[in-house]
């Protein structure tokens, strides 16, 4: 992990950005205090950015194959005007 002051920071925030690019922790601090982190944008290296996360996947429930019924369809005439 790499911390920083902001003074320093300014002076070094090239290596700072190539650090954060190549995976490295980067920490800027103001007044000795962690204030921000450098995170690159796009993924690092060897991360995939469309990986399945199955703890974000969403179940549908048992009829959500089944066809709608005829009060689903309200007004709706077999033209598709309301």
């Amino acid at each position: 992990m790499i911390s920083k002051n902001i003074s320093k920071a300014k002076a070094e925030l090239s290596a700072l950005v190539n650090a954060a690019l190549s995976g490295e922790d980067v920490t800027i601090c103001k007044d000795g205090v962690p204030a921000v982190r450098l995170v690159p944008i796009r993924p690092i290296l060897g991360e995939d950015p469309c990986r399945f996360l199955p703890e974000l996947s969403v179940q549908p429930g048992g009829d959500f194959m089944a066809p709608l019924g005829e009060d689903a369809w309200g007004n709706w005439t077999d033209d598709g005007s309301p």
